[in-house]
């Protein structure tokens, strides 16, 4: 985004890395102007003193699974007696929570680093994630095809759940300039 944005607005961008959970409520709190961790808009992540901006994509839950493991799963009751992995906060979480059968065994990490590490060490059999789609429906590629995903289905059946930008209420123009940004932009960004 900071160099599509740059230039038209004149905005200095700043990078702040942050953990994800509660990545949303910084701008609300005037310690950031803007998030961009790929916020879901959930209505308990609106919070005072900050505005979502419009949707930029969207995505839907899905399983990750090793390439050799095809054939032997296909949904996350296939994880009986299995361990899949979680970021914190993340709305991955909130899917394996809700979805997950009873013998699922969910690892919650602080970070996708550690969240990918414990994957490839063979600690987690699955990885709780999102496919992501541009708003007019076609696959954002993210992954090359070493990389299996399983389980496709919306977090919340029948509806969208669309990532938005978390702008500080404080920031003079700025929501303003995301969402023109935003309207004028294809996504995914090259």
């Amino acid at each position: 985004m900071s160099s599509s944005l740059l230039p038209k607005q004149e905005l200095e961008i700043s990078w702040v890395v942050v953990p994800f959970n509660e990545s949303w409520l910084l701008a609300s709190t005037d310690e950031v102007d803007l998030v961009a961790t790929n916020v879901a808009n959930f209505p308990d992540r609106a919070h005072p003193g900050a505005t979502f901006s419009a949707p930029f994509l969207y995505e839907r839950r899905a399983l990750r699974i090793n390439p050799e493991d095809q054939e032997r799963y296909e949904h996350i009751t296939d994880f009986i007696g299995k361990t899949v992995g979680v970021v914190v906060g993340m709305a991955a979480e909130r899917d394996v929570n809700r979805r997950a059968p009873d013998g699922v065994i969910v690892r919650t990490t602080d970070t996708f680093a550690q969240l990918y590490a414990e994957f490839d060490i063979g600690q987690l059999d699955a990885i709780a994630e999102a496919e992501y789609y541009a708003l007019d429906g076609q696959i954002i590629p993210s992954h090359g095809e070493e990389i299996i995903l399983i389980d496709h289905h919306d977090l919340t059946p029948g509806q969208r759940e669309e990532s938005v930008f978390v702008v500080s209420n404080n920031s003079q123009n700025l929501l303003s300039a995301v969402n023109a940004f935003i309207s004028q932009t294809k996504f995914p960004l090259k």
